[in-house]
């Protein structure tokens, strides 16, 4: 045995993997699932509206990468912030709060999109440099 390893614990020891905690395991990973399946109508309505505005930001997605980071995003907006949105404008019907995350979904991707080709766009280094007095 290589000399480093034999101060090391027998693996049953430092990992017991008994009954109860692999049963703890898997009501953690269902009411997991149970809390994105009460989000569901929000990753959905995200989803869609992704996928839809991913049609007029076809020339931005050139690959499948940029694509489903483009879907990511979207869903992500959808899901993170209508809740916040919906408490600001006090929207409480659930079609409308559904519509609102279609909306986030939909925005959220070309958001970011739009926000990647202005980095893209502009000089930071000559922005860093006339900051910094170099010219």
């Amino acid at each position: 045995m290589p000399p480093g390893l034999t101060n090391l614990p027998l693996l049953p020891s430092v990992w017991p993997l008994t009954p109860a905690l692999l049963f703890n395991h898997a009501t953690e990973r269902m009411e997991f699932l149970h809390r994105l399946l009460d989000k569901a109508d929000l990753i959905l309505a995200g989803v869609v509206g992704a996928i839809i505005a991913s049609w007029w930001s076809k020339d931005d997605l050139k690959d499948l990468w940029s694509w489903v980071i483009f879907l990511l995003t979207g869903i992500a907006c959808a899901l993170y912030l209508t809740g916040i949105v919906c408490d600001r404008l006090a929207v409480t019907d659930p079609s409308n709060v559904a519509g609102v995350g279609f909306l986030l979904g939909a925005f959220g991707g070309s958001l970011l999109t739009a926000i990647n080709r202005a980095i893209k766009a502009a000089d930071i280094w000559a922005l860093i440099r006339s900051k910094l007095g170099g010219g």
